[in-house]
C-alpha cells in the first residue's frame, strides 16, 4: 500500500500537541517510557565528543579501509573468520539500509524486470518504483510458519521468465510481522535458491533488526551463507541507523559475498559507481560512530544500553501479545521486535477509525502495524482491545 508512514507519525505528533493521550504507534524508532528518544546515552555521549577532524571531512565513498573492516567484524561477530575463510567480501557504505536496497536494485536488475518479495513487507515497492522494477509476491505465512512452499514455487515461476532475479528475505524481526525464521526455515531457504542453477540470483539479506532478535545466537544463520551455490550472490542489507537508534544520521552497508572474483569485483565497481552517483557518500559522522563503538571498550557501553532497549520492548510485545490472544485478536506468528500485525480485511478503514480515536498506525496489505517500539507499557496496556473495537 502506498502509504506515507512519516506523515503519519507526523500527524501523530501534531495531534499529540493538544492531546497528549494520543498514542503515536506509527514510526520505528524506539522512544522510552517518557517518551523520549534517548535510549542509548553511550551513543548520544560519543556524537557530543567525536572530535571535529573525525567528522568534518569527506570520507571515502565505500566508507573507507577501517569502516569497512569493521562493518564485517560486526555483521558476522564470531563467525567472521569462518565467512572470510570461505568466501570473498566486501563493504560499500550507504545512507542506511535503505541505501543498500536501493544501490542493490540499480545494480542487479533492468527496467521492466521483477525482484522477488514476500506479499507481507515493508515497502521495498518504493525503491522498486523509482528503478522502474515491478514486485513478484510469494505468501508469506501459512499455518503460522514461514510459507516454504509458495517461495519456491513461486521462485520457480519467476525463474522461467527471468534470468537473474534479486530475492528479498528481511529478517530477524520481520519489518512489519515482528516474525524470526527458525533455522529450519533458513536452511531451506538457502536450499532453494540453490536449486536454481540456472539463474542468476541475488539473495538480498536485509538484517536491520539485526540486534533486536531474541535469538541465543542472532548470527548463526550467517554461517548458512556459506551453503550457496555459486550462481548466488549475496548482498547484505546492514542498517547502522536502526542498530544505534540514530534514525535520522542514515548509517549503512550493503555487504558482498561470493565465491566468485568476477562477482565481487562487479559489486565493487558498481555499488562505489552507485554510490558516488547518488548520494556522493554516507556522513562521516555516522561511518565513525560505527568506528567508534567498534573498539572493545567502547562495544561494552553500546551492548548495555542494546540490551535495556531490548528488554523493555520484549516486555511491551509480551503485554500486547498477552492480551491480544486473551480477547481474540488476530495477529501475524510474531517472535519478536519492533512491530506486529492486527489482521484484518479492510486496513484503510481501521486505520481512519484508530486515528479519529487519537490511535495512529500503520495500514498495511493484510492488516495494521503497530509500532511497539514507539510506546510505553502504560500506551500498550489495553490497546489491543482498543484496536479490536475498530475492526
Amino acid at each position: 500500500m502506498a502509504i506515507d508512514i512519516l506523515q503519519i507519525s507526523r500527524d501523530a505528533l501534531e495531534a499529540q500537541k493538544t492531546n497528549p493521550d494520543v498514542i503515536n504507534a506509527s514510526i520505528g524508532m524506539f522512544f522510552d517510557e517518557d517518551r523520549v528518544i534517548s535510549g542509548m546515552p553511550a551513543v548520544s555521549r560519543a556524537l557530543r565528543e567525536l572530535p571535529d577532524m573525525s567528522i568534518m571531512p569527506y570520507p571515502a565513498v565505500d566508507g573507507g579501509k577501517d569502516f569497512k573492516e569493521n562493518v564485517i567484524a560486526w555483521t558476522f561477530g564470531k563467525h567472521e573468520e569462518a565467512i572470510r575463510k570461505a568466501r570473498l567480501v566486501d563493504v560499500c557504505a550507504t545512507p542506511g539500509g535503505s541505501g543498500a536496497i536501493a544501490a542493490t536494485f540499480a545494480n542487479y536488475a533492468k527496467p521492466g524486470e521483477f525482484i522477488f518479495v514476500s506479499n507481507v513487507r515493508w515497502q521495498y515497492e518504493r525503491f522498486a518504483d523509482r528503478a522502474n522494477l515491478n514486485i513478484y509476491e510469494h505468501n508469506t505465512f501459512k499455518d503460522g510458519h514461514f510459507d516454504l512452499e509458495s517461495f519456491d514455487q513461486s521462485l520457480g515461476e519467476l525463474a522461467q521468465k527471468q534470468k537473474r532475479i534479486i530475492v528479498i528475505v528481511n529478517d530477524p524481526c520481520h519489518n512489519p510481522t515482528g516474525y524470526t525464521l527458525k533455522p529450519e526455515e533458513f536452511q531451506e531457504i538457502i536450499n532453494i535458491l540453490n536449486k536454481y542453477k540456472n539463474n542468476d540470483l541475488v539473495f538480498l539479506y536485509d538484517i536491520a533488526y539485526l540486534e533486536y532478535t531474541n535469538e541465543e545466537d542472532n548470527r548463526a544463520k550467517m554461517l548458512e551463507l556459506l551453503r550457496l551455490e555459486p550462481h548466488v550472490m549475496t548482498v547484505l542489507a546492514f542498517s547502522g541507523s536502526k542498530t544505534f537508534g540514530v534514525y535520522g544520521l542514515r548509517l549503512g552497508a550493503a555487504i558482498g559475498l561470493s565465491q566468485s572474483q568476477e562477482h565481487m569485483t562487479y559489486f565493487r565497481k558498481n555499488y562505489v559507481k552507485e554510490a558516488r552517483g547518488s548520494w556522493s557518500a554516507t556522513p562521516t559522522i555516522s561511518i565513525e560512530l560505527l568506528n567508534h563503538f567498534s573498539l572493545p571498550e567502547n562495544k561494552a557501553q553500546f551492548e548495555t544500553d542494546l540490551n535495556k532497549i531490548k528488554d523493555i520492548v520484549q516486555k511491551r510485545s509480551a503485554l500486547f501479545i498477552e492480551e491480544a490472544n486473551a480477547i481474540g485478536l488476530k495477529t501475524f506468528p510474531f517472535s519478536s521486535g519492533f512491530y506486529v500485525i492486527a489482521l484484518t480485511d479492510e486496513p484503510m478503514a481501521v486505520y481512519e477509525r484508530l486515528a479519529k480515536r487519537g490511535i495512529y498506525a500503520v495500514p498495511m496489505e493484510k492488516g495494521i502495524r503497530v509500532a511497539l517500539c514507539s510506546i510505553s507499557l502504560k500506551e500498550v496496556k489495553g490497546l489491543a482491545k482498543k484496536i479490536q473495537d475498530a475492526l
